[in-house]
C-alpha cells in the first residue's frame, strides 16, 4: 500500500473514532477531558478547545446584598442618591435593577461542571461589614470558600478533569487579604493545585502532565505582587489573555471584535463572546434583564460563529470560550471542535 493509500486510510479511521467519541459527548459533559482521544493528551491545553463561563458565580449573587465594588459608576451613583431618600423606599428597587443586569448564569458551579465548564472567571471583594471574601458582580453573593469547595467535592468525583480557575478581578489591595485568599485556595484544594514548576514551560502543561501528578487545578490570579513566592498562582498576564469587546451590539462582537482578534503568543487565550451592556442599555430597560435583552438573543449567532472554528491556533483557532448563560448546546458545540471528522 502506498503511503498516501496509507495516510488517507488513517485519516478515515481517525474520523470513524471522532465520530464515536460524538455520538457519546451528550451524554459525557461531565467527563468529556477525561474522554478525549489519545492523540490529546499530550497535546497543551492551550490548544484545546474549553468552554468556559462569564462571570460564572454571579449565579449566587444576592439581591439585598450592598453594592459591590466594580460597578458601573453611572448605576452606582443613581443608587447611592436613592439611598439618601430612604422614605422613597426606592434602593431596593435599585438593587433589583443590577441584580437583573449582574446575573450571568443560571446554573450553579456543580450544574456547570457537569454541563461541560472547565473555565470560571471569578471577581472577589472583601465583605462591607466583616474582612471574608465574597464573589461579587455588582452585588455580593456567596462566600468563597463554599463555591470553591463545591468545586473541590466535585472534582474529587472526577478525577481526569482539569479546571481553570481566572480570578482577574480582585477588589481588595491589602496583602493580608491575598494571603487570606490563598489560604483558601490550599485549604480547599490542597495537592490538586498545579504550581507553575510543572515540568517543561508551565504554558504548554498538557492532560497528561495534569494526571501524572494528580493535578485539576490551575489558578490564574490578578494581583502579580502576590503571586511572588507562591507558585501555585499563575499571573494574568503572562499565561493568559482575555481581551474584552465591551458592547452590546452583537454584530460588532462578532464581525469587528471576534473575528479580528488574534491569538497573543504562546499564552491561553479566552475568547469572550458576550454582550455588556452599557449605561444607557440598563436606563431604557429598566425592568429588562441581560438574560432576555442581550444574552438569549445572541446565542444563536454566536453558536453559528463558532461552527467555522477549530481547536488550536491560525486564524479560525480558539482555546478558551466563555458567554453568558451557558447551556449544554453552548459547551457541546465548543467542545466538538476538539473532533475534526
Amino acid at each position: 500500500m502506498s503511503s498516501m493509500a496509507t495516510d488517507k486510510s488513517s485519516e478515515m479511521d481517525e474520523c470513524k473514532r471522532n465520530l464515536l467519541y460524538l455520538s457519546k459527548l451528550d451524554t459525557r459533559l461531565g467527563n468529556w477531558m477525561g474522554d478525549l482521544p489519545p492523540r490529546l493528551y499530550n497535546a497543551p491545553l492551550k490548544n484545546l478547545a474549553i468552554p468556559g463561563t462569564h462571570d460564572s458565580a454571579s449565579v449566587y449573587l444576592d439581591i439585598t446584598s450592598d453594592i459591590s465594588p466594580g460597578e458601573i459608576k453611572t448605576i452606582k451613583d443613581i443608587i447611592d442618591s436613592l439611598a439618601k431618600i430612604p422614605s422613597l423606599g426606592l434602593e431596593q428597587i435599585g438593587k433589583d435593577v443590577v441584580y437583573n443586569w449582574a446575573v450571568t448564569q443560571g446554573s450553579d458551579f456543580t450544574e456547570q461542571l457537569e454541563n461541560g465548564v472547565r473555565y470560571f472567571d471569578l471577581r472577589v471583594a472583601t465583605g462591607k461589614s466583616d474582612s471574608s471574601l465574597y464573589f461579587v458582580h455588582g452585588l455580593y453573593g456567596s462566600k468563597v470558600e463554599s463555591g470553591l469547595r463545591e468545586i473541590a467535592e466535585w472534582l474529587h468525583s472526577h478525577p481526569k478533569e482539569v479546571v481553570l480557575l481566572d480570578f482577574q478581578h480582585l477588589y481588595f489591595g491589602e496583602k493580608p487579604q491575598d494571603e487570606n485568599m490563598i489560604t483558601i485556595l490550599k485549604n480547599t484544594f490542597g495537592s490538586m493545585l498545579c504550581p507553575k514548576a510543572i515540568k517543561g514551560n508551565a504554558v504548554d502543561v498538557t492532560l497528561a502532565n495534569l494526571w501524572d501528578n494528580r493535578y485539576q487545578v490551575i489558578v490564574f490570579y490578578a494581583n502579580e505582587v502576590a503571586v511572588t513566592g507562591h507558585d501555585i498562582l499563575w499571573t494574568d498576564k503572562t499565561y493568559i489573555y482575555s481581551p474584552w469587546a465591551n458592547t452590546p451590539d452583537i454584530s460588532i462582537l462578532i464581525n469587528t471584535f471576534l473575528d479580528n482578534e488574534s491569538r497573543k503568543g504562546s499564552k491561553f487565550f479566552v475568547s469572550q463572546a458576550i454582550l455588556s451592556p452599557d449605561t444607557a442599555t440598563i436606563l431604557f430597560h429598566l425592568c429588562g434583564n441581560l438574560k432576555g435583552k442581550l444574552a438569549i438573543p445572541a446565542m444563536p449567532k454566536i453558536l453559528h460563529w463558532l461552527e467555522g472554528k477549530k481547536a488550536g491556533y491560525g486564524s479560525s483557532g480558539l482555546n478558551i470560550v466563555i458567554a453568558d448563560f451557558v447551556d449544554r448546546e453552548f459547551a457541546q458545540t465548543v467542545i466538538k471542535l476538539n473532533y475534526p471528522v
